[in-house]
Order: C-alpha cells, then structure tokens, then sequence
C-alpha cells in the first residue's frame, strides 16, 4: 500500500499538457493565436513607398498642381509617420513639405497640397519620407524610389492684339511646351574622357532603326576608355540587355534630367543603384555589349521628366554635347 500511494503522489505532481492540439511548444514569434495554427508574422525591416502617383507629370505655371497620391507598405507595422517634400531643381532646398502624421501600410493616401501653394515655371522632385516606431527609415529601390518628378512650364503668352490701324491678319501661334534647351545645370562634363568622335548620319538622334528610332546620341571611342557623370547625381538603374542595351547605366541628374549610358564593357560598371556620385566621376568603361555592329562606342541619351517614366522623352544631346567639349 505504500509504494501504490507513493505512484499517485507522484501522479498527482506531475506536469500537464498544454491545451494546444499536440502539447507542443510554440515556437518563434508565436504566440496567443498560436495555439490555433496561426502564427504572428516577422515585420518588415523597413518602410516602402509601394505607391507614389503622381498626375499630370507636366504642368503649367499657375494653373492646377498635380494630384499626388501616396501608399507605404511595412508588413507586421501597424503604423508609419510620413511627410512628403518637394524641392526645385537644381537644389536640395525644400518648396514644400506636407506632414501625413501617422498613416496605415496598405492605406492610399491623398496629398494636401498647402493652401495658395504655386510652383513657377521648373523642374522639382516629389519625394516621400517615411518612418516607423523602431526608427526604421523608408528604403529606396530602382523599383519603390519612392521620389517622382514633375515638370512645370511657363504659361503660354497670348497674342498681342493688333492696332485698329494695322491690317488684320492671323495670330502667331504660341507653343505650351518649349523647345529642347541647354540643361538648367549649366556646362557639364563631356561622358567619354579621351579621343572620340561622333560618327556618321546614322548615329545621330531620330536615325531609323528597325521597328524604332534612334533615341540618342553615339560616341565612338575606343574600348575601354572611362565613361563619367556629365553631372552630379544619383545613379537609378545598372543592369545588362544582351539583346538591346547591352551593359548600361542610367543617372539621375541634380539638373533634373536622366542621363542614360549603354554598351559599355562587359563588367565595367563601378557605381551601384542608389549612389550618389560627383561630375567626371567615372561611371563604366566604353564598350560594344548588346546590340550593336562590334565597334566599341557610347550610346548617350538625355531624357527630359525621366527615364522611361509616364511623361518622360529623350531630346537631342548633340547640342549639349557639343557644347560641352566645345567641338
């Protein structure tokens, strides 16, 4: 009798299982709702702006300002503190800045442009700043920048009214958008540091290409040589088109321009996406990747507004080209 007692004391001390199907423990980040199956997600490490619309990308000076619309994204955040700020360019110096407060990822938020707010005649940069409650800041990406631009032109001068005593005749016609001028930046940096030249007709910008146009500028140089920032800026895209562009780099300019650099060296490129880099700073080295016929050549864009963004198209870079190397 002594030892069956001394089972069930035993018995009776002994650890229960947990309620939960299996008596398991829970594992990492599980808890409460994990006794159900369902586990509590890891957060994000940091904030994106999934969304930044803004629309129209072009505008004329003192008519309406773009509709901005912005939405983050922070799995497992349940808020994020936002503000968006627009600056002029060339410059970093703010022309507006809109507080969000505290916003939900996954929530579209509408953009409140500040009362009597008007841009004059420019180009500026919309970005969107962002902030969780652990300090985690917005990351930017080539895909989520989570910046847009917006081009605003001068307002159209109306026709003179001819005197009574003039003969009648018809009005001038006035261009909204003007024509192609030098970058607001000033001279820059010629893009192949050594001897070059621009080649034949069908180098230039508008030469027919199959199923397109040629949409830039071709520099023949030798293989090899540096190819560097025409400007300061922050370089938003390098990648490789085997069939296309071959090697290539794309520079978001402090003069409000993209710039775009293709067919250099297999492997040359030596910035990376989201570096900020200084004028004459070499970029990649003159090559022949991709399409092209096998001799070693820059292939130069200039793109107004963007590269290949909503309201973005590529200009001539002949004239700035020359005048850069005063050629």
């Amino acid at each position: 009798m002594g030892l069956l007692a001394l089972v069930a004391l035993a018995g009776a001390f002994a650890p229960t299982a947990p309620a939960a199907a299996g008596g398991g423990v829970p594992g990492p980040l599980r808890s409460g709702g994990a006794a159900y199956g369902s586990a509590i997600p890891r957060p994000d490490k940091h904030p994106v702006a999934s969304l930044l619309r803004v629309a129209p990308r072009e505008v004329v000076a003192g008519g309406a300002l773009p509709a901005i619309r912005v939405r983050l994204r922070e799995r497992g955040i349940a808020r994020v503190r936002a503000r968006v700020v627009v600056f002029r360019l060339p410059g970093s110096r703010p022309v507006a800045r809109v507080q969000l407060g505290w916003v939900k990822p996954g929530a579209r938020v509408v953009v409140r442009w500040p009362a009597g707010m008007a841009l004059r005649a420019g180009r500026y940069v919309v970005r969107v700043h962002a902030k969780d409650g652990r300090g985690r800041v917005l990351a930017r990406s080539a895909r989520h920048p989570g910046r847009a631009r917006i081009v605003v032109h001068r307002a159209p001068v109306a026709a003179a009214v001819p005197a009574p005593s003039s003969p009648a005749g018809p009005a001038a016609p006035v261009e909204l958008l003007p024509a192609p001028a030098a970058s607001p930046g000033g001279p820059g940096v010629f893009p192949v540091a050594g001897a070059f030249s621009f080649g034949a007709a069908d180098a230039r910008f508008g030469a027919g290409r199959p199923g397109h146009i040629h949409q830039g500028q071709d520099i023949l140089a030798a293989g090899g040589l540096p190819v560097v920032a025409p400007y300061a800026g922050v370089v938003s895209s390098t990648s490789f088109q085997a069939v296309g562009a071959g090697e290539y780099v794309v520079l978001d300019a402090v003069d409000g321009r993209d710039y775009f650099f293709a067919h250099c060296t297999r492997g040359s490129t030596v910035v990376a996406e989201g570096a900020h880099v200084a004028a004459g700073q070499q970029l990649c080295a003159v090559g022949a990747t991709g399409t092209t016929d096998g001799a070693t050549h820059l292939h130069f864009e200039i793109w107004n507004v963007g590269w290949r963004v909503p309201g973005g198209y590529p200009i001539d870079p002949l004239p700035e080209l020359r005048s850069w190397c005063g050629c």
